[in-house]
């Protein structure tokens, strides 16, 4: 489902931002309980990364419109989507890799010479290292959620785009001197 955002006409883009950002994290946020309590809903987090994405856009096209605290924000922003990504590549290629494995166990059912049967154990030590290297990631995608919940990074988004910046760049355009 599209989520529709209250864009203002007579307010510029910074303001419109502003307005927009804590809606995005909070519809990001949304999947929190579901995802942290439910490690193998697979679906869930991969509808927090899709909710995620357009709130990371966002972020990454106005960094220039506020202060360092914002791109703090942002970067944490980035890592975890990033982090989803890569638990979500992980939730993905294992059950292809278990697809495969099938079929060469298959495979190797109708033979009836042993010794032309091919191996498995390399495809299978690499689905148990994704398995650990999943459970890992997730584990520290819990743990950024959760300091997010104790260090109320919604109150902290919302302050960094607050306070004011003094980069005269976005003010007016400079003119080049040939």
């Amino acid at each position: 489902m599209k989520r529709i955002y209250p864009v203002k006409k007579k307010l510029s883009f910074k303001e419109n931002i502003q307005i927009i950002l804590p809606l995005m994290y909070d519809e990001f946020m949304s999947y929190k309980d579901r995802v942290v309590n439910h490690p193998r809903m697979k679906h869930d987090l991969h509808q927090m990364r899709i909710t995620g994405k357009p709130m990371r856009y966002a972020m990454e096209y106005t960094t220039d419109a506020f202060g360092a605290d914002f791109k703090l924000c942002f970067d944490e922003i980035k890592n975890i989507i990033e982090l989803i990504g890569e638990i979500h590549d992980a939730d993905v290629m294992i059950p292809e890799m278990n697809m495969h494995l099938q079929e060469i166990r298959y495979y190797n059912r109708t033979l009836t010479n042993r010794k032309e049967y091919l191996s498995t154990k390399g495809i299978r030590q690499l689905i148990s290292e994704l398995r650990v290297k999943r459970v890992k990631m997730f584990e520290e995608f819990c743990a950024i959620i959760i300091k997010w919940l104790n260090e109320d990074f919604r109150s902290r988004l919302i302050a960094s785009m607050n306070t004011p910046t003094y980069n005269l760049t976005l003010l007016k355009p400079q003119r080049i001197i040939k």
